[in-house]
C-alpha cells in the first residue's frame, strides 16, 4: 500500500513539471524576462532606525543609539543652544531697551536738577559771565545772566535747518545767533575781549535783519555747544554755515577767541506749544522750555515698564518652549529604551 502510494505522488509530480515546463515554453520572451527577473531581486531590507530581531544584540544596541544621537552629539548640542538662543534673543533685546529707558530717565532727572539749581543761584551780568571765562573758570549751564550790549548785526550765523510748529504745520527757519559788545567798550575791532555770542532765538526763512535798533536788552541763560546727532551734516566754518551749535568753532568764525561764551535769550510765559505764531523775529525760546524736555522722565519709565512687560512675557514663552522640547527629547530617549529591553 506505501509502495502504491509513493508511486503515485512520484507520478504527480513528474505530471506538475511537466505542465511548468509546457507553460515556459508557451510563454513570450517579455514574460521570461520578467520571471527570470522577479528571481533575482533580493528581499528589502529593513531601515537602519527599526529592530528587525530581538535575537540579534548588535541591530539592538544599534537601534538606541540612533534615536538618541541627535541632542546629544556635538552636532545635535550645537542645534540646541543654537535654538535656545534664538527664541531667548527677543527677551534680551527687550531688557536692553528696557535698561536703556531707565538709563535715560535717569540722565535726564539729572539734568532738570542741574538746571534747576543754576537757576536758582540768581542772575549774573555779561561782564561777570565774560570775565569768569577768560580766567577759565567753568559757568554752569544754564546759569541766569542779564545781557545788555551792542548787537553786532554783521557778525551774525544762522542755524539752520530749525523747523517751528505753527499752529500744526512746520515753518521752516533757523536760530540766530550774533555777536554782543558789553556795554562801556569801545567799538574798535581789537576790543573783542568784551565781546559774547547771543542766541536771539528763532527766525523764519528768508527773514532779514531790521535797520537800527542795535542796542540789546534781556534775560537769558548760559549755554554749552550742542551734541549732534548721527544724521547731522557736518559744520562749514569756512562758508558760516553752521547746522549745530559749537561755540568755538562759531566763534572763531565771527573773528573771536575760541573761549568766547554763549548766552541764549529767554523769556518768560508758558512753553511753546505751536499754539500760535510770534508776533516778533526773532523769537526766544521760552524758559519754561528750557526747564524741560520734550520728551518728560515720567516718560520714560512708562517705556521702560512697557519694554519690560515685553521682556518678561517673550522670556516666559521661550522658556515654556524649551522646556517642552525637553521633555519630548526624554521621552523619546524612555521609548527608545524600552523597545531594547
Amino acid at each position: 500500500m506505501a509502495y502504491a502510494s509513493s508511486r503515485h505522488a512520484v507520478r504527480r509530480l513528474a505530471a506538475e513539471a511537466a505542465r511548468g515546463a509546457r507553460a515556459r515554453a508557451a510563454a513570450s520572451p517579455t514574460e521570461r524576462f520578467i520571471a527570470r527577473a522577479s528571481q533575482d531581486v533580493p528581499p528589502p531590507r529593513p531601515p537602519a532606525w527599526t529592530v528587525p530581531s530581538r535575537g540579534f544584540a548588535g541591530a539592538s544596541a544599534a537601534s538606541p543609539a540612533a534615536a538618541t544621537a541627535g541632542p546629544g552629539s556635538a552636532g545635535g548640542g550645537a542645534r540646541s543652544w543654537l535654538g535656545a538662543a534664538f527664541l531667548l534673543s527677543p527677551s534680551a533685546v527687550c531688557v536692553a531697551l528696557c535698561k536703556w529707558q531707565l538709563d535715560r530717565w535717569e540722565w535726564k532727572k539729572g539734568e532738570l536738577e542741574a538746571r534747576e539749581k543754576a537757576l536758582a543761584r540768581g542772575e549774573r551780568t555779561l561782564a561777570d559771565v565774560l570775565a569768569a571765562a577768560r580766567r577759565g573758570e567753568p559757568v554752569d549751564e544754564y546759569t541766569a545772566v542779564v545781557v545788555e550790549g551792542t548787537l553786532q548785526c554783521e557778525r551774525s550765523v544762522r542755524i539752520a535747518p530749525r523747523v517751528r510748529s505753527v499752529h500744526g504745520s512746520p515753518m521752516p527757519g533757523a536760530m540766530l545767533i550774533t555777536a554782543v559788545r558789553l556795554r562801556g567798550a569801545s567799538k574798535k575791532r581789537s576790543d573783542d575781549e568784551r565781546v559774547v555770542l547771543v542766541n536771539r532765538g528763532w527766525v523764519p526763512e528768508g527773514w532779514r535783519e531790521p535797520e537800527g535798533g542795535a542796542c540789546l536788552k534781556a534775560h537769558g541763560v548760559t549755554r554749552l555747544s550742542e551734541t549732534p546727532g548721527s544724521f547731522t551734516p557736518p559744520n562749514d566754518p569756512a562758508t558760516k554755515r553752521f547746522h549745530w551749535v559749537d561755540v568755538p568753532a562759531i566763534a572763531e568764525a565771527l573773528g573771536l577767541r575760541k573761549d568766547t561764551p554763549l548766552v541764549q535769550l529767554a523769556r518768560a510765559g508758558d512753553r511753546d506749544r505751536g499754539n500760535a505764531a510770534p508776533t516778533s523775529f526773532p523769537a526766544p525760546a521760552a524758559l519754561a522750555d528750557l526747564r524741560a524736555f520734550k520728551v518728560a522722565p515720567e516718560d520714560h519709565v512708562n517705556y521702560a515698564a512697557t519694554w519690560g512687560g515685553l521682556a518678561i512675557a517673550t522670556g516666559g514663552g521661550a522658556l515654556y518652549a524649551l522646556a517642552g522640547r525637553g521633555k519630548g527629547a526624554a521621552a523619546a530617549a524612555r521609548s527608545a529604551a524600552a523597545r531594547v529591553r
